[in-house]
């Protein structure tokens, strides 16, 4: 019997690390193995999961790129292989934020993986608000619902029904045939879901072309709050999570699309994150610099 393969791809923001962590707390009738793609050169999500006591299973993790990107491509296909040897019979793929999903069957099928899994799912999370706000000038984003058996709305519990309604619009006009479910809390029942054929497409959009930019910090000479307040301003930032080392303490952080999550940690295992318009790396970091916070 083959292995059940699903891909959770979103925007980054979207809440796929929370639809996760509340997956692997409801999967305890299933052996689960789970594969975590960063953008980041080092990876976040992971620590977050093992803090959180939510990755007691097996865990892989790919950074620096996307994995359906020509890139890291080969090293997804090496780790897919891996997890074709483990007993886990349930493979989930948290796709970076950047990623364009709409290979994975090719992908699979050029390998020869196809015989060892069975890609049942690529659920595609979408912000009400954040998603709603860059899908029309962010191309990937599109692309991440074209890919998709199904889209879920996620953080429904902070939407207002103006917005929720707005994005079911823009899902529906760009796709009338995709399913649509909402979710509040990252929660969903895996079982429940609708499903439709995946479409196939030859190209993806993980180019270099199409890469964003991104850098890493460990340690700042501000606040957390005055920190998370200057990343927020600055248009060219499109992501930001992980830890940091302040003056106040070590922190965790991570927009959420409407506000900059704060809590205080006693480690930092990772260091924090930040994803950027393509180009503008240089521009953040230089941001920081002038406002005496590096």
């Amino acid at each position: 019997m083959r292995k059940e393969l699903i891909i959770l791809s979103g925007f980054l923001g979207s809440g796929k690390t929370t639809l996760l962590r509340h997956l692997l707390r409801h999967c305890a009738s299933r052996r689960v193995a789970v594969l975590l793609n960063d953008f980041g050169e080092i990876p976040v999500d992971g620590a977050i999961l093992r803090q959180d006591g939510a990755a007691d299973g097996f865990v892989m993790e790919i950074g620096g790129g996307s994995v359906f990107c020509a890139c890291l491509r080969e090293s997804f296909v090496l780790a897919l292989q891996r997890m074709s040897q483990r007993p886990e019979e349930l493979v989930i793929v948290e796709a970076s934020g950047m990623s364009d999903p709409s290979v994975m069957d090719r992908m699979l099928q050029l390998s020869g993986l196809d015989a060892v899994f069975d890609h049942t799912a690529t659920l595609c999370l979408f912000d009400p608000v954040k998603s709603l706000k860059l899908a029309r000038v962010l191309e990937v984003i599109p692309r991440q619902l074209a890919a998709a058996t199904v889209a879920v709305i996620t953080k429904s519990d902070l939407a207002d029904e103006a917005e929720l309604a707005a994005a079911r619009a823009y899902i529906a006009e760009r796709e009338p045939n995709l399913p649509i479910v909402t979710s509040a809390h990252g929660r969903i029942d895996l079982a429940a879901l609708p499903g439709r054929v995946a479409r196939s497409f030859s190209l993806g959009f993980n180019t270099p072309e199409t890469r964003p930019d991104a850098l890493s910090i460990e340690r700042v000479a501000c606040t957390a709050a005055e920190l998370a307040a200057a990343l927020r301003a600055d248009e060219n930032v499109l992501r930001v999570k992980g830890f940091v080392r302040a003056q106040d303490g070590i922190w965790f952080l991570s927009d959420t699309g409407r506000e900059m999550e704060q809590r205080p940690a006693e480690a930092a295992p990772v260091p924090l994150s930040i994803i950027c318009l393509q180009g503008s790396a240089e521009s953040v970091r230089n941001t920081l610099q002038a406002g005496s916070m590096l």
